[in-house]
C-alpha cells in the first residue's frame, strides 16, 4: 500500500497553447456574502478543506482565491450515513463557504435533492489526467515575462483542488493539492461547479445519524 502522497503542481508554469479562461469573478457565482459576524474571514475559508462535514472530513475541496482582492471561495464535499426506514446508506454533501471584503457565507446542499452535487464530483473526476513537467529555464536571448520576475499570477485567480486518494483497506492511499491559475482545466470547472450549484444551497447543514 502507498504511504500518503503530498502532490502539488502549479500547471500555470506549463506553456499555454489557448487563451486562458476568462477571470471569473466569484462573488458573482455564490449567494449574497451578507454575514459579519466572524472575526476571521480569511481563516473560516481556508479551513473549508479540514473543518468536519456531516461524520468526515472532506473527501475533495475545490476552492478559488482572486488575487489582490478579498474574495475567496471554498465548496467541500464530503458524505454522512442517511438512515431511511430500515436502511442505511451514506449520501454526499456540499459545504459553500465563501467571503467578499470582511462579509461571509456558509451554505449547504444534499445529493438527494440536489443532483448538481454528484454531478459536480463527477466533473472533477473527469479531469484531464495530469503529467508534472519540470519548468524549462528561460531563454537568456529571449524577452523577459512577468514569469520572470514572480508575477506570473498578479491580477489573476488562484485555484485549488484538494482530494483524498481511493480508500484501500483502513487507510487512504495518496492525497492531491493541485494549484492552478486561469489557464488549468481546473478555472472553467470551477465556474461550472459554482453555477450549477448556486440553485441548491440552503442554511441547512447535513444531518447527522
Amino acid at each position: 500500500m502507498l504511504s500518503t502522497l503530498a502532490l502539488s503542481l502549479a500547471l500555470s508554469g506549463a506553456p499555454q497553447t489557448a487563451e486562458p479562461h476568462p477571470l471569473l469573478r466569484l462573488n458573482t457565482l455564490v449567494p449574497p456574502i451578507t454575514d459579519t459576524h466572524r472575526e476571521n474571514v480569511v481563516e473560516f475559508v481556508d479551513r473549508g478543506a479540514t473543518d468536519d462535514l456531516g461524520w468526515t472530513s472532506p473527501v475533495v475541496e475545490l476552492a478559488a482565491r482572486a488575487d489582490m482582492r478579498w474574495t475567496s471561495v471554498s465548496v467541500a464535499f464530503g458524505w454522512t450515513w442517511i438512515r431511511d426506514d430500515s436502511s442505511r446508506r451514506p449520501v454526499w454533501f456540499a459545504r459553500l463557504r465563501a467571503r467578499h471584503n470582511r462579509g461571509t457565507i456558509e451554505r449547504f446542499a444534499d445529493s438527494r435533492e440536489c443532483p448538481a452535487v454528484q454531478e459536480a464530483l463527477d466533473r472533477i473526476a473527469g479531469l484531464p489526467t495530469l503529467r508534472p513537467r519540470v519548468p524549462a529555464l528561460p531563454d537568456p536571448s529571449g524577452p523577459a515575462s512577468d514569469v520572470d520576475f514572480g508575477g506570473g499570477y498578479l491580477h489573476d485567480n488562484t485555484y485549488r483542488l484538494r482530494m483524498r486518494a481511493l480508500f484501500e483497506g483502513a487507510r487512504y492511499s495518496d492525497r492531491i493539492d493541485i494549484t492552478a491559475n486561469s489557464g488549468s482545466p481546473i478555472a472553467p470547472l470551477t465556474g461550472e461547479v459554482l453555477a450549477a450549484l448556486m440553485p441548491c444551497w440552503t442554511e441547512t447543514a447535513p444531518p447527522r445519524e
